[in-house]
């Protein structure tokens, strides 16, 4: 409305303030470059890590051998109906497990599950960082530390005790390589696992 020329007048109830054309655009910009680009960002994540780890539990339930050396409790295998809720039940202790490691461990165990040879290293650093990053939003309120430089695995962008900013090229940049890992992964899984998946090896 603004950009068209409208003329706008805007007052909370609540405080009694009022804002104008011109202070609406500003704070629109505000919302876009913080509130927007925080949730967004915050959201390429989340997708990263559900692609990763469905996938990792889909390649475990069909290879449910590789673990053949992890426990479980009596009392699960007594109240399970099948041997595939058994499996079940250990894939997801497995998975769940992952989750609270470093991004560079979720790829060594892909890699030994799948042999795909990707992501590159370099990739792997970088999607660390913005992982790191992201959990600086959700458990820092965006304040680098400690933890955060060493999950970055060389690749931080902050120093202890920086606020956090996403700025427009980084924003976009870490949504492409995500794209970009995720594409490549699955590709490389189709072209290399295909066969197998669909026979059920």
């Amino acid at each position: 409305m603004v950009h068209e020329g409208h003329k706008v007048t805007i007052r909370n109830q609540a405080t009694g303030n009022s804002v104008d054309e011109a202070g609406l655009s500003d704070l629109a910009q505000g919302y876009v470059t913080g509130y927007l680009a925080s949730s967004t960002f915050q959201h390429f994540v989340s997708l990263f890590e559900q692609f990763v780890f469905e996938f990792m539990h889909f390649r475990l339930a069909q290879n449910p051998g590789s673990l053949s050396h992890r426990e479980l409790k009596f009392r699960t295998v007594l109240e399970s109906a099948d041997k595939d809720e058994i499996v079940a039940a250990i894939v997801q202790k497995e998975v769940h497990g992952l989750a609270y490691q470093r991004v560079a461990d979720w790829f060594v165990h892909l890699e030994k599950l799948t042999k795909l040879s990707c992501p590159a290293p370099d990739q792997i650093e970088r999607l660390a960082e913005i992982k790191a990053s992201r959990d600086l939003l959700v458990h820092n309120n965006g304040i680098a530390n400690a933890i955060y430089i060493d999950k970055s695995m060389g690749r931080a962008r902050l120093a202890d005790g920086d606020k956090l900013e996403l700025p427009e090229h980084y924003h976009r940049e870490s949504w492409e390589l995500i794209k970009r890992v995720v594409t490549s992964v699955a590709d490389a899984a189709i072209n290399k696992l295909g066969n197998k998946l669909s026979k059920g090896e």
